[in-house]
């Protein structure tokens, strides 16, 4: 709980959903409690947990602005009041389902960090000290390299001859860096199978990734990969040889969204099995990015113990980049959940930089880079250009 001081009167939040992140809102709150939930187990595209109390005569560069944010990428809760004697505050925190963290005698419980700032000289000032915050722990690039990502040039079409066409136009435009995207792996087809296979597919790629990646590094861009660790395909070889490994509620048939499930990380064997297949994958190859998804919720998050699992599932998903980033570290890796969906401190002391939303469309994503830059610096904030129509 951070109290706050009686002339901040206004109060600034953000809501959103994929493609439209970070819709600004702001309102004078002289009485009650304003509050929200996010039960996706990623930071949301709804509910970033980052707000502003301010004076009402605050604007860009007048006024004072208490900001706050939770660094934390899972499930939380935020909380703005007025009590009835007039005093004010604000509550950030993990948000825990009954029975989700049980301390044994002598056990202890770490709460996520809150960070907060203060601008005597309007929004800008407060927002450039949260600025100030995340560079100071993100992780440190020699140069931010401009990319080009496949996913709406090729979408599933891996022919080799059209991903060395698209290398060289982007290479004659100036780009420095080319990814791949989804479908490089497995029975990746189509969007029904094949996740958690984290191998090349020597049906696309007969030769392997090799030859690829050679023709791009000799038009002078580094090559990046896309992977999607924490989700399966039931239609995998993972989930066939373990069906064990997948997240959900016991006795409950698991809930599947975009045909995907959720792999269990805290299984300490399901957490072995992917980190060794990437492990390999950036051993094996000269990748020097990796775009890393999340493309659905937590839904039924309950670990092998029956227990509520999206904190320790959260946990997990640190522990599993740490342990990559660790082991590969000449590697920049890019946070991504369906655009938006997973952006704060936390992820971002991880992370090179974040894919802040799925929309190219100019005018939108300018009101969407306006509201995630309050808390997240403009150049950690990627962004494509895009076609007319996609």
């Amino acid at each position: 709980s951070l109290p706050v001081p009686s002339n901040a009167r206004d109060l600034t939040t953000y809501s959103g959903r994929w493609s439209r992140e970070s819709a600004t809102h702001r309102q004078t709150i002289d009485h009650g409690a304003w509050t929200t939930e996010n039960r996706t187990g990623r930071t949301s595209h709804e509910y970033p947990p980052t707000l502003w109390w301010s004076t009402t005569d605050a604007r860009e560069w007048s006024g004072e602005v208490w900001g706050v944010h939770l660094e934390w990428s899972g499930n939380h809760a935020v909380l703005a009041e007025v009590l009835p004697d007039g005093r004010r505050y604000t509550q950030l925190g993990e948000l825990l389902m009954p029975g989700e963290v049980c301390l044994d005698p002598g056990a202890s419980y770490t709460t996520p960090k809150v960070v907060g700032a203060y601008g005597a000289s309007g929004f800008t000032s407060a927002s450039w000290v949260l600025h100030r915050h995340v560079r100071s722990v993100a992780p440190r690039v020699a140069a931010r390299k401009v990319l080009l990502n496949t996913w709406e040039a090729t979408y599933f079409n891996h022919d080799t001859a059209a991903l060395s066409a698209l290398a060289d136009a982007a290479a004659d435009l100036g780009v420095e860096r080319f990814v791949l995207d989804d479908g490089w792996f497995g029975a990746r087809r189509n969007d029904r199978a094949g996740l958690g296979d984290w191998v090349v597919s020597r049906e696309v790629y007969p030769q392997g990734l090799a030859p690829l990646i050679a023709h791009v590094q000799s038009r002078g861009m580094d090559f990046g990969i896309w992977i999607e660790p924490e989700m399966v395909n039931r239609d995998s070889d993972l989930v066939r040889a373990h069906p064990d490994w997948v997240l959900h509620a016991s006795d409950y048939e698991p809930v599947m969204a975009r045909h995907q499930l959720l792999l269990d990380l805290t299984n300490e064997q399901a957490f072995a099995h992917v980190f060794a297949q990437l492990d390999a994958l950036l051993r094996d190859h000269d990748i020097a990015f990796v775009k890393w998804d999340m493309n659905r919720p937590l839904i039924h998050a309950s670990a092998a113990d029956g227990a509520a699992g999206a904190s320790r599932q959260t946990l997990a998903f640190y522990r599993l980049l740490d342990a990559l980033r660790a082991a590969h570290p000449q590697v920049e890796f890019e946070s991504c959940a369906s655009g938006g969906g997973r952006i704060d401190h936390a992820v971002l002391s991880r992370t090179v930089r974040v894919w802040t939303s799925d929309c190219n469309d100019p005018l939108e994503r300018q009101h969407i880079q306006r509201g995630t830059g309050m808390w997240v610096p403009n150049e950690l904030l990627g962004m494509h250009v895009g076609a007319r129509q996609s």
